[in-house]
């Protein structure tokens, strides 16, 4: 309690009046009527991001804010932030995350504001139905299916490698071909997955491509295939790791819809309040997350051409996209663009990491640098250790006057000596950053001073009792669903050993 009341009355800390002034309910809502035309009676989290409380007031950011959510792991990110901005998000929601925590705490009262998918290829979430969705659907228009190739690359090792760009874009490119030549051949995912196997087995496509009038694209396919065979290699390299994850049943599964079921569609998505999870793993969805990220495209790509066709460019629905772990779930290309334009056209972003040297992994270190220099809101959490960071948020925050008062004495003079020092130190030094609580956190917010927010969990909400009998809910599915999984691999397994 005295670490924060001492860093409270720093002078470099917003006060009281700032607070109200730029981040209160009251603040955010003047601007309500550009943001959420739709609205005739808007409430704070419709135009704003909830992230903590200062000076007794309720902290919000504008959604036009794009936010980056930094705090190492275990330092109570979903349960002090994320889950409440799942829950507070009035438009279409697409979020990400490697565990269950924010889905199962979230899902029911997401359910109340519209339909709810949940896409987890490695069946990690404990939901009966998961979503399916066909990567092939859309792909006749070969600009899509341009960009879904792309996409798919992306998010593999051969996308996230700088020094391979160029043998990133011809797979792309190619992969993208195999996608329009199965669209417009009435294919699936499983012939995407032969195709890109090896070159020999594409020339099934380029007959296909040929057939259905896109001769172009056929001749472009046949030159890389019958080309040169080191050539082919490379560019095949990227290919066949793009397609290699549908080498499992249960991944090209989710990839392959039923008949009759209902085919994900991002404009009816967009029409409405729902929300679609990503869950993956950090080991299995680096294999998955090209995948993953050509669906967050496609809704993002979507929601750009709405915006345009909306009156201020900006949709009158805003897209919610809270990134939880994504840099350990698949790299998104798009990430620094959305960053840094998408708040003006609607499209609201919500990026959580580890640390800065996480997102410097999963892209460049421009990217990386675009990406943090694009969060015009920063919420940072204690607990780090990487003295490079912490050294660059001592710095970020500023610095602040002191002064220092000195007596001496002296054995030949009769009487003391008093001198007055002026000094800038850091606002917060390196160790102080470190050894923040939970429950405290910094917001660095464009221009202005900076914010110690307190942090309270969602169980402090007025909702939080709904919250919790909609976790129960869910907790209770996942069990059956685990344990039903469980027999069936305990029972394959007692099979096996008897053979």
């Amino acid at each position: 309690r005295a670490f924060i009341a001492d860093l409270l009355r720093r002078p470099g800390f917003a006060h009281a009046g700032e607070v109200r002034e730029s981040f209160s309910p009251k603040a955010v809502l003047k601007r309500a009527r550009q943001l959420r035309p739709d609205l005739r009676h808007p409430a704070a989290t419709d135009v704003g991001w909830r992230v903590g409380r200062a000076r007794g007031s309720d902290v919000f950011v504008s959604i036009e804010d794009s936010v980056a959510l930094v705090g190492p792991p275990r330092s109570g990110k979903g349960y002090r932030v994320l889950i409440s901005a799942i829950v507070d998000w009035s438009g279409p929601l697409v979020t990400t995350s490697t565990t269950n925590d924010n889905l199962t705490a979230t899902m029911r009262m997401r359910q109340k504001r519209g339909e709810v998918f949940v896409f987890d290829p490695r069946g990690l979430s404990g939901i009966r139905h998961p979503l399916r969705i066909d990567p092939i659907v859309g792909c006749a228009d070969p600009l899509v299916a341009t960009q879904r190739g792309s996409a798919i690359i992306t998010g593999t090792a051969l996308g996230t490698s700088t020094t391979n760009a160029e043998w990133a874009h011809a797979s792309g490119a190619v992969l993208g071909r195999l996608l329009h030549a199965a669209a417009i051949g009435g294919g699936t995912i499983k012939d995407v997955y032969k195709w890109g196997s090896s070159p020999a087995q594409a020339r099934d496509a380029v007959g296909i491509l040929r057939d259905e009038g896109a001769s172009e694209w056929a001749a472009s396919l046949e030159a890389v295939v019958s080309g040169d065979e080191k050539l082919a290699s490379s560019i095949w390299f990227g290919v066949q790791g793009a397609v290699a994850p549908l080498a499992v049943p249960q991944i090209c599964d989710a990839l392959l819809p039923q008949p009759g079921e209902p085919v994900f569609d991002p404009r009816e998505f967009l029409d409405a309040s729902n929300t679609l999870y990503l869950i993956g793993s950090s080991s299995g969805a680096a294999a998955m997350g090209g995948f993953l990220g050509a669906i967050v495209d496609d809704i993002v790509d979507v929601a750009r051409v709405r915006a345009l066709a909306s009156p201020g460019a900006r949709l009158a629905q805003p897209l919610g996209l809270i990134l939880d772990e994504i840099a350990n779930m698949f790299r998104w290309g798009n990430l620094p663009r959305v960053m840094a334009d998408g708040g003006g056209r609607g499209i609201c972003t919500f990026v959580v990491l580890q640390a800065l040297s996480q997102a410097e992994t999963a892209w460049s270190k421009a990217e990386a640098d675009t990406i943090w220099a694009a969060a015009t809101a920063k919420v940072l959490l204690g607990g780090a250790t990487h003295v490079d960071y912490l050294r660059d948020v001592e710095a970020l925050l500023g610095s602040r006057d002191t002064r220092r008062t000195q007596k001496s004495w002296s054995t030949r003079e009769v009487g003391h000596h008093t001198s007055e020092q002026h000094e800038r130190r850091p606002l917060m030094t390196v160790d102080e950053i470190r050894r923040m609580p939970p429950n405290v956190g910094l917001l660095a917010y464009r221009n202005r001073r900076n914010v110690l927010l307190d942090l309270t969990g969602w169980d402090e909400r007025r909702d939080a009792r709904a919250i919790h009998a909609g976790k129960e809910e869910t907790e209770r599915e996942q069990r059956d669903v685990f344990n039903a999984v469980y027999r069936s691999t305990r029972r394959g397994s007692s099979g096996e050993m008897q053979t």
